[in-house]
Order: C-alpha cells, then structure tokens, then sequence
C-alpha cells in the first residue's frame, strides 16, 4: 500500500512538473515574439538620436562622465526595453536624456569625436 502510494505521488509530481515546464516554454516564446514585434520607446529613441547626432568634447571631466553615464543609461533602458519593461526603460531613458541636456555640457566645434 506505501509503494502504491509512493509511486501515484512520483507520478502526480512528475506530470505536474512536465505541465509547469511547458507553460513555461510557451509563455517565453510568447514574450519573445512580443519582444521582437515591440518598436523602441519614445524616451529610448530620444537618447538614441542625440547620443549619435552630438559630438561632445570628451576631454572636458565632466562632460566624459555625463556622456559615459547617459550611454550605461541607454544599455539598461534597452535592455528593460527588450524585457518588455517598458516603465523601466522610459525611467532609464529619462534618466540618460537630463543628463544630455544639461546647460553645461561642451561640444566639440568642428571635428568629429567618437563616443
């Protein structure tokens, strides 16, 4: 009677745990293509355009650190973006753009900069 018992529990266990895995397959394909579909948040598309349209004087301290910041900003605001997170990536986004806009920041005049 024990190993009966024991045997329908394995068994209850084991189904169940094949049932789970497989919702969960098919709830990650689904994210995926969800992710693939998805355009870049506006926010995102914003930092996007003024990261590769200014040329910032990286020689100024400050500048370089507000440059190097806004760009991490911009890879975790696409990462979340890819994730299907789109409050976090917009806050990111956010975050990148009010640095760039800050009154103080140099530009380089007349030569091109990589960033």
């Amino acid at each position: 009677m024990k190993t009966l018992l024991s045997l329908t529990l394995v068994l209850t266990i084991a189904a169940g745990s094949f049932l789970l895995s497989a919702q969960a397959d098919e709830s990650v394909s689904t994210a995926m293509n969800t992710i693939v579909a998805s355009p870049l948040f506006p926010a995102l598309q914003q930092l996007k355009a003024k990261l590769e349209e200014s040329q910032y004087d990286l020689s100024d301290r400050n500048t370089k650190l507000r440059v190097k910041r806004a760009l991490h900003y911009f890879s975790v605001a696409q990462k979340h973006a890819d994730a299907g997170w789109s409050k976090m990536a917009s806050d990111q986004a956010a975050r990148g753009l009010s640095l760039l806009a800050l009154s103080n920041m140099r530009y380089v005049q007349g030569t091109s900069v990589k960033i």
